[in-house]
């Protein structure tokens, strides 16, 4: 196999996994409105003491996870002198796995917000953070051909 089937194969693979991710964010947005409409006015199955300090927490942890996103793209696509080809697509392959993994968290965090307090709002904001990071880490074959030169 050479190097541009072995591109394809790990390309095809991440490629999937981050369409997966965007229907599974499309499959929270639907569980959020579908709760919303079932249980209207809905005000969370659980009550929050603190709810302020929950909403700055679960934000600062978003906010983390972004930061930590691209700081882990970084270290894991350093290059290094004995690195063929194989073992950099590899290292290719990932990067872009743990990044666009990583872009779900925010959303996950909105959704558990929304579930404990029915804040909605919250939700969409993180769920946008999400479906912005998915769509600027989603594996683009141009990217891939440019890095591995």
């Amino acid at each position: 196999m050479d190097i541009q089937d072995e591109l394809r194969a790990h390309l095809k693979t991440v490629s999937l996994i981050g369409v997966s991710i965007i229907v599974s964010l499309l499959i929270y947005l639907g569980i959020v409105e579908f709760i919303r409409a079932s249980f209207r006015p809905f005000r969370g199955f659980a009550s929050v003491i603190n709810l302020q300090f929950v909403r700055y927490l679960f934000f600062a942890l978003a906010i983390v996870t972004i930061i930590l996103s691209r700081i882990l793209r970084q270290i894991l696509l350093r290059k290094s002198v004995l690195d063929d080809e194989k073992a950099a697509l590899h290292r290719l392959q990932r990067a872009s796995l743990v990044t666009i993994v990583l872009a779900e968290v925010p959303s996950l965090l909105g959704l558990i917000l929304f579930l404990m307090a029915g804040l909605n709002i919250d939700f969409y904001f993180l769920l946008f953070a999400s479906l912005l990071l998915v769509f600027m880490y989603f594996p683009r074959r141009t990217g891939w051909e440019e890095w591995l030169k």
